[in-house]
This record gives C-alpha cells, sequence and structure tokens, in this order.
C-alpha cells in the first residue's frame, strides 16, 4: 500500500509537469526542397502542434493543490523521532525514528489514481523523514516538570534519475503540567504539554530526456508540397525540481497510560506554521526537429528551451490535530509507534513513524 502511495505521488508529481513542457519557446526548424519550394517557415506547421499541446495544458494550468499538498505533508514528516510520548524521565532521553506523511483530499487511493490518469491538479502530498535523532534532559532543577528536547533529522537518496534530499532540526520544551498517578501495573501519566519550533526542508528532483512528436500535415504549408506530411519531433532534457522550506511551531497536550509493559498515549495540539514557501519548477531544453521526410525534401533542425512551474505555495497557516502512540518499555528501552491525524477543510492528513528511545 505505502509504495502504492509513493508511486501515485511521483506521477503525479513529474507527469504533470512533463504536460507542462509542452508550451515551448522555440528556436524553428524548417522543411522545405532547395530548389523548388525554398525553406518554408516551421511557424505555419507548429499550429497543430500547438493546438494539441494547449488542449493537455488547459486540464493543468496550474499545479497549486498539488504544491500544497506536498509543502504540509513535508511538514508533518519533521516530526520524527518524538519524545512527546515520553513522560517523566528522571535524567535524559534519547531517541531514533523515521516518519511517513501523507495529505490528500481523501484516503481514497482509486479516486486518487482517475485524477492522477486525468491530469488533474489534485490535493495530493507525500513526503518522508528517514532518519532523526533526539535528545532531551530532565530541567528539573530549574523549574520542576520541565524537559527540553533538540531534535535533527537529515536523509539523501538517489536513485537513476530521481533524487531526495531532507533536513529537519528543532528545540522543543515538554512541561508536566499534571503529575502521574500509579497503581500496581497500571498508571495514569497524567498531562503534558509541549511546544517549540521546527524547522523543515525537503527538495525532490527529477532529471530525464523525454520526446514529443506529432505529425504535421504538409500540404498546409504551400509550395506545392502536394498531400504530403513529415514527423516533428522534439528531445528535450527535462530538470524537474520540488522545494519546500518552513518553520512551524507545534503545540501538543497529551496524556497516556502504561499497562504493564503496554504504553498508550493520546492528545490533542495544533502546528502553526509560521513560515513556508513551496516551489515545483521545471526547465528543459533541446533540439526539434523533422523526421520522415519526404523524398526531395530536406530539413534544417531547431532548438526548444523551457522553464517555468508553480512557485511560492505554502502549507496550511494552522493545523488541528489529534496524536496517539502505541508502544512498550522494556526497562529504559522504549519503542513507541507514533500516529498523527490531521484534520483540515481540502482533505485529511496524516503521519505515522516509528521511535525507538533509551530513557533514564
Amino acid at each position: 500500500m505505502m509504495k502504492k502511495i509513493i508511486a501515485l505521488g511521483l506521477i503525479m508529481l513529474f507527469a504533470g509537469v512533463l504536460l507542462f513542457a509542452i508550451e515551448i519557446d522555440i528556436e524553428v526548424p524548417t522543411i522545405g526542397g532547395s530548389s523548388t519550394y525554398g525553406y518554408l517557415d516551421f511557424d505555419l506547421a507548429l499550429g497543430q502542434f500547438k493546438t494539441e499541446a494547449n488542449d493537455i495544458l488547459s486540464k493543468v494550468d496550474s499545479m497549486n493543490n498539488l504544491v500544497k499538498a506536498m509543502s504540509n505533508a513535508t511538514s508533518f514528516a519533521a516530526d520524527g523521532a518524538t519524545t512527546r510520548n515520553f513522560f517523566e524521565y528522571k535524567m535524559f532521553a534519547v531517541a531514533i525514528g523515521t516518519m511517513g506523511a501523507l495529505q490528500s483530499s481523501s484516503f481514497n487511493i482509486s479516486d486518487t489514481a482517475d485524477k492522477v490518469e486525468n491530469s488533474e491538479d489534485i490535493y495530493f502530498g507525500i513526503n518522508a523523514q528517514a532518519i532523526t535523532v533526539s535528545a532531551g534532559i530532565n530541567l528539573g532543577l530549574l523549574v520542576d516538570g520541565l524537559y527540553v528536547t533538540g531534535k535533527i533529522g537529515s536523509f539523501s537518496y538517489s536513485i537513476q534519475d530521481f533524487d531526495i534530499s531532507m533536513f529537519s532540526c528543532g528545540l522543543l520544551a515538554q512541561y508536566q503540567l499534571i503529575e502521574s498517578k500509579k497503581a500496581l501495573l497500571a498508571s495514569w501519566k497524567g498531562v503534558q504539554v509541549g511546544t517549540g519550533f521546527i524547522y523543515y526542508s525537503s527538495d525532490i528532483s527529477f532529471n530525464t530526456n523525454t520526446s514529443v512528436s506529432t505529425r504535421v500535415d504538409l500540404q498546409d504549408l504551400g509550395g506545392g508540397l502536394g498531400n504530403q506530411s513529415a514527423t516533428l519531433a522534439y528531445d528535450p532534457k527535462l530538470d524537474t525540481k520540488f522545494e519546500t522550506k518552513g518553520i512551524k511551531i507545534p503545540i501538543d497536550v497529551m496524556t497516556g497510560v502504561r499497562i504493564a509493559i503496554l504504553d498508550l498515549s493520546f492528545g490533542l495540539g495544533v502546528d502553526i506554521n509560521v513560515w513556508s514557501n513551496s516551489d515545483l519548477t521545471y526547465k528543459a531544453e533541446g533540439p526539434t526537429y523533422f523526421t520522415d521526410i519526404p523524398s526531395g525534401l530536406e530539413s534544417n533542425p531547431g532548438h526548444v528551451n523551457v522553464k517555468g512551474g508553480t512557485t511560492g505555495k505554502s502549507a496550511d497557516f494552522l493545523k488541528f490535530k489529534t496524536m496517539a502512540g502505541v508502544g512498550v518499555s522494556l526497562g529504559p528501552v522504549k519503542l513507541d509507534i507514533p500516529v498523527t491525524y490531521y484534520f483540515g477543510t481540502d482533505g485529511p492528513g496524516a503521519n505515522v513513524g516509528v521511535t525507538v528511545g533509551l530513557v533514564k
């Protein structure tokens, strides 16, 4: 299921841009006969090519929804190695974890796939922070019940034409507002409130060679060419990049219970994206030329240079959320699976991760 979600996100991210890249600014090729016809201006033949391209481009006029959803997903993924489910440790807590995130208009995968196939600007984004490390310290000597945690995450990965790099860092504080209550093998963890800031950034790029072609009727060019045709081709090198960065302030209120070695936690909160910026950009360049030219004609190639995209979009300023965690405690070792559900008028969001920690 996760592979399918990731595939949908990448297809929408890059297939949509391929369609954008058909909008061309071109040094035109020419076609004609050096003695009989003279060279004919390619602008006359370009009409059919542009008409077909514009029919496609009208469906993907911009990628505002996609870029906004990807920005939200990047913000969600910055919560890796969370210690919000670690209550009342004596001295310190260290943790390592991973976090994946999804933002969508719905969690209906088949509906999302249909929209991708139709090249719609869908509200859909995915991201992940593969490795994050956090370290917390009990500052009870200064303020009873105060805990401060620093965290940093970094990840880079390349496969064929695809590159991804992620980074996040933050400083968080938790305060034990109501102390825990213990009874035999069960305990209530009390109430903990937390806040701080997290900086996050993500760069996703895709570089590939692609090809666009169409059949052109040459009789429309005049010059006595008659009922003949040729293939107009464009072979660009396409560079696509999604960049997002931001700063968020999470505000969390957590509680929980422990039954023997089982830890359960619950909470409510809000993420405040005080600043964020996301850009989906592309550039493409390459030759354009005629092939399958009728006998007696010849052609000179042209060149295409294209750039554009959707820029300056941001994550939602406020993302209200409900949180949960399921884990086990084996002495000082903790294993936790944190889950967050984000509410939104445009659609739901979520993150889920795995955190392994050591507390003392």
